[in-house]
């Protein structure tokens, strides 16, 4: 079922309102199954305290990810580019900008932290959208719950960082007093039952028995490890040799990609290829005695 909820105005910027209207026009010329996450629905359910919004983010339908990354290329996006080291930094979604757009958009497959299936949890969050008036655009939102979910999980998976301590205590007194029943089914039908326990357990009566289960190996690298040279480290100890000789060379020769994935760079000259390489060369040297110490406690594979 499809709810509406009526216009309001919004502390975003309006070019970021441009965009996501813009965004939700596109998918809906374009019949494919979008959904705007965070961003105005954040604002729209009062899930965080007001502040701008560098992006739009958006999960699309599986089936419909690599056919939508497509229509906004030929309309002028270019793909940000991302470290092809998948295992140290996993992917879950591809950044696109223009030049004539003053944020990206961050179009998702998977939304890490929602441990179901793609394809099941793309489709439990549809079942439950809401119309959230842009304008006069309709853009197609997450439902409450897991609008609350996606920012538990989104706060939780960077809680060293103070900005997302912030949300997550917003977060928690701003679902005080709501149904925890429904919060709790709804997390174990998106797989973000174990993801999302530090948020749902400030919620939960005191000594309530839940059988969490256990987050996924990606998900406690990306919340207990947040420096590179952590997940280095406890990646080689639990590689095989043959995989060894890849991770070295994805650390100290990685391919262009890697090394302009903050920038909207595609290719280095010579000269600045070089520059690159040092001046990551220097930085591994920093932090090579933390990663001696990880790579000692790490455990192997198979523990």
């Amino acid at each position: 079922m499809v709810k509406h909820v009526g216009p309001r105005p919004s502390p975003l910027a309006p070019s970021t309102l441009l965009l996501t209207a813009a965004v939700a026009r596109l998918a809906a010329f374009e019949g494919v199954r979008v959904l705007i996450i965070k961003g105005v629905a954040a604002t729209e359910y009062n899930l965080r305290l007001p502040r701008a919004s560098s992006d739009v983010d958006v999960i699309v339908s599986p089936d419909d990810y690599e056919a939508f990354v497509a229509t906004l290329e030929v309309r002028g996006w270019v793909r940000r580019a991302h470290d092809p080291d998948t295992e140290t930094f996993p992917v879950h979604s591809v950044s696109v900008y223009h030049p004539h757009w003053a944020a990206d958009i961050d179009v998702h497959f998977r939304y890490p932290g929602l441990e179901e299936d793609a394809d099941v949890v793309f489709e439990r969050l549809w079942a439950q959208r809401t119309t959230y008036w842009c304008g006069n655009q309709p853009v197609l939102i997450p439902g409450l719950a897991d609008a609350i979910l996606i920012g538990a999980v989104h706060s939780i998976r960077s809680l060293w960082a103070a900005n997302h301590r912030a949300e997550f205590s917003y977060l928690v007194k701003r679902c005080r007093h709501m149904d925890i029943d429904l919060l709790v089914g709804r997390a174990r039908e998106l797989g973000a039952l174990a993801t999302s326990r530090p948020f749902l357990e400030r919620l939960l009566p005191m000594h309530t028995e839940l059988d969490w289960g256990t987050p996924s190996a990606e998900w406690r690298i990306r919340t207990e490890f947040p420096e590179a040279i952590d997940r280095r480290a406890l990646l080689w100890k639990q590689a095989t040799p043959r995989e060894r000789l890849t991770k070295l060379r994805h650390a100290l020769f990685p391919p262009v990609s890697a090394l302009v994935k903050q920038s909207t760079r595609q290719s280095l000259r010579p000269g600045e290829l070089v520059a690159s390489y040092l001046a990551r060369w220097a930085r591994g040297l920093r932090v090579l005695p933390r990663g001696l110490v990880m790579l000692a406690r790490a455990p192997r594979r198979g523990r």
